[in-house]
């Protein structure tokens, strides 16, 4: 038989077996690439990720360009919208353009896109993973194979206001009582400041929002089985504390409006005692002129039901499209951008908590960056999104349903018995 039949063949077997994968659903297998020169042309790049605030990626890419005249990598950043993020990937690589060789992925996406085809499968003997946080190199695969490299980590983090919290001689939560009990201390002599800043606008923040309460409450949002968990006591305790909390005012009602990035400006604004927020918001913190709390803040884990919250694990993946061009030059990239050196970089300037486990303990960045240990205990403990080719739709169908809850205009109760019935049907 031909190699053409093959494939064909191939092709139809996928389509009549459903893969026993976690949440896989019944997406087709990954595609290998279509062509064999993808790994060992040479030339210039073009590498996407989500914004440059820091201006870390920049220079990183400025570094590689001076040692590589003949493989210049283009800087193309994506916006920090999630969705618009996610749609403008998607709208590429379904017009077949192929513009990013490699692309900083979330990884919560990559098993969408590694059963679309649209990835290049990598090797283990080509990207080597020891001496990487287990849980990133897990996010890598989909289906028994890898697709990423990972570059970065990420994972929900409690920024204070240590000036006030001293001030009013509380020390910083670990559940949300306490909080609770520290707002009220601080308003007492600052009744102008908002208390927790989160984001609760209809979004990927709202899901992740959502996603910690129940996480923190002792529940899942999808179980290790791969059946959706959203109605269970757990649950129901974790969605009550967020709408309540929104009530009550300990969440300004603002933030409903909000995303990551609006709760980022409050707090840098100095309008809030606490905000959650993902490790990359150090940066915007710690310096810069547009920062009004420069040197007055803390970072802590976040807060739980009567212990530290569980916060949602982020970060980033390096991926190479199936329709890239000069592969052994992005293959070189990728390898760069994970090497510790690279790393260190991404820590220093650009607050990332890295993938280079052995960078949390390292004595040079620790003392400059006394953060990263608690980075590291957060993203130690943090909670993988659903592996699932429909987690961007999965996400919008979470944060719909939730959003009338935290609006005090649906009952948790109520609604979350209904979630679970779409997010079964999804999940099929």
């Amino acid at each position: 038989m031909n190699l053409l039949g093959t494939g064909r063949l191939r092709r139809l077997a996928i389509t009549l077996v459903c893969s026993a994968a976690v949440l896989s659903g019944c997406a087709a297998a990954p595609v290998a690439p279509t062509t064999t020169a993808l790994w060992t042309e040479r030339g210039p790049i073009t590498f996407a990720v989500a914004g440059d605030a820091s201006g870390v990626w920049a220079q990183l890419i400025a570094t590689w360009n001076k040692d590589h005249a003949n493989e210049q990598v283009t800087l193309r950043e994506l916006s920090t919208d999630p969705k618009q993020r996610h749609d403008e990937l998607v709208a590429g690589v379904k017009a077949g353009r192929g513009e990013f060789a490699v692309t900083a992925l979330d990884s919560a996406w990559l098993p969408e896109f590694a059963s679309n085809g649209w990835l290049a499968p990598l090797t283990a003997s080509d990207f080597p993973t020891t001496g990487l946080l287990a849980s990133s190199v897990s996010a890598a695969s989909y289906q028994g194979a890898t697709y990423g490299l990972p570059v970065t980590a990420d994972a929900g983090v409690l920024y204070y206001r240590k000036d006030l919290l001293a001030a009013a001689g509380v020390k910083v939560p670990t559940t949300w009582d306490e909080l609770k009990s520290d707002c009220d201390k601080v308003q007492s002599d600052h009744s102008n400041l908002g208390c927790y800043g989160m984001g609760l606008r209809p979004s990927q923040s709202l899901t992740t929002a959502a996603s910690e309460a129940i996480y923190s409450a002792g529940g899942e949002l999808v179980g290790s089985d791969g059946v959706p968990a959203v109605n269970t006591s757990s649950a129901i305790a974790g969605m009550t504390w967020l709408a309540n909390a929104e009530a009550k005012g300990i969440i300004p009602t603002a933030a409903l409006g909000w995303q990551d990035d609006q709760v980022e400006r409050s707090f840098a604004d100095g309008k809030l005692v606490f905000a959650r927020g993902w490790t990359t918001s150090w940066a915007a913190f710690k310096a810069g002129e547009n920062s009004a709390v420069v040197g007055k803040v803390g970072l802590a884990q976040l807060p739980g039901s009567g212990a530290l919250g569980v916060p949602a694990a982020g970060g980033l993946q390096l991926t190479v499209s199936a329709k890239a061009r000069n592969g052994a030059t992005a293959a070189d990239f990728m390898r760069w951008l994970a090497s510790a050196e690279s790393q260190k970089k991404l820590v220093a300037q650009g607050s990332f908590a890295p993938v280079v486990e052995s960078l949390y303990t390292d004595a040079e960045l620790a003392k400059n960056q006394p953060e990263l240990v608690t980075m590291g205990a957060a993203v130690k403990s943090a909670k993988a999104a659903p592996v699932t080719v429909h987690y961007a739709e999965l996400s919008t169908v979470v944060s719909d349903a939730l959003y009338p809850v935290v609006q005090g205009k649906a009952d948790t109760a109520t609604v979350l018995p209904d979630l679970q019935n779409r997010l079964t049907d999804l999940l099929k």
